[in-house]
């Protein structure tokens, strides 16, 4: 009698682990990021659920059905884009010719955040696509100010606005300018040159304006325009050549660079025409900071490191 018991006992346990072990053959792991089916092998299903074989070691019969079960993970989050905060014009003014305006925000948030020369912003108007665009104005001051193009889209919009009108505009994006690497006036005395192309020339108008070339020898900075009549801000160069902006110079050292005024192709553009002359200094000493379209910014960064032997680290840009 004991040993039949005894017997059962074994049986049932069997049947126990062997109901444990179909379990988890039947557990199927839905993937985080994607669709996917799996198979499942059943004997035989019913009204109420799936009804599995009993003997659970027995060969895979041969009409044994093969159920598709469809598994769907959730879909991933949406990328959020920048947040948008209101601002207002507070002011706007033509800043040259071929529709290039000096605007100013009124943006206090965005204003606050401003702390080096070459950050920028996103701004919209309504539903406009944003256009981004870096601050012209030195940093700490109340508004922040503009250097824009009228061209479709946005920038126009936004040109055509009046003082008091609302537009939307982000917190402070990119790292700016990092002079801090190259602001020492006695290491860094080989050279430093500046090269900008149209309303590129706003973060460097705000580096001047900041003290960034204050005692700073031998500064040359290659500006890009059309012509005299495109050219923003030249009114206030005297100024800040009298403020001492320019660094330790006596006269200022803009070289003026005008496509329409060029005799060949081969002096149309900055990167075309730029002398870097380091007059036997040692290259590591020299410095160069360069705000323009993409093209200008790479021709230039293969001449300044490749040829002149500028270091990287040494030649700036905002992006």
């Amino acid at each position: 009698m004991d040993s039949q018991r005894r017997r059962r006992r074994t049986v049932a346990a069997a049947a126990v682990s062997a109901l444990a072990l179909a379990a988890t053959i039947f557990v199927v792991a839905i993937p985080p990021a994607h669709e996917t089916t799996v198979s499942t092998p059943l004997r035989a299903r019913t009204a109420a659920g799936l009804k599995m074989r009993t003997n659970f070691f027995a060969a895979p019969q041969a009409n044994m059905r093969c159920h598709r079960v469809r598994l769907i993970a959730p879909c991933a989050e949406e990328k959020k884009g920048p947040e948008f905060g209101p601002a207002k014009i507070a002011d706007i003014q033509p800043a040259c010719e071929g529709g290039v305006y000096r605007v100013c925000v009124d943006a206090p948030q965005t204003a606050s955040q401003y702390a080096k020369a070459g950050q920028f912003a996103q701004m919209r108007v309504g539903e406009s696509k944003p256009g981004f665009f870096a601050m012209s104005n030195r940093p700490g001051s109340e508004k922040l100010e503009f250097l824009i193009k009228s061209v479709d889209g946005t920038a126009g919009l936004i040109n055509s606005m009046k003082v008091g009108d609302q537009l939307e505009i982000t917190d402070v994006m990119g790292k700016g300018f990092p002079w801090d690497g190259v602001s020492d006036n006695e290491k860094f005395n080989g050279g430093t040159y500046v090269f900008a192309t149209g309303t590129g020339f706003g973060p460097i108008k705000a580096m001047i304006q900041s003290g960034s070339f204050k005692g700073r020898k031998n500064l040359k900075i290659y500006y890009g325009v059309k012509d005299e009549e495109h050219m923003p801000f030249r009114e206030q160069f005297d100024g800040w050549l009298s403020d001492g902006l320019f660094g330790d110079v006596d006269e200022v050292p803009i070289v003026p660079v005008y496509s329409c005024a060029a005799t060949s192709d081969d002096a149309k553009y900055v990167q075309d025409v730029a002398v870097v002359d380091l007059d036997g200094m040692d290259p590591s000493t020299a410095s160069a900071i360069i705000c323009g379209h993409f093209d200008m910014t790479n021709k230039l960064k293969e001449k300044l490191i490749g040829e002149v032997g500028i270091p990287a680290e040494n030649v700036l840009t905002n992006f």
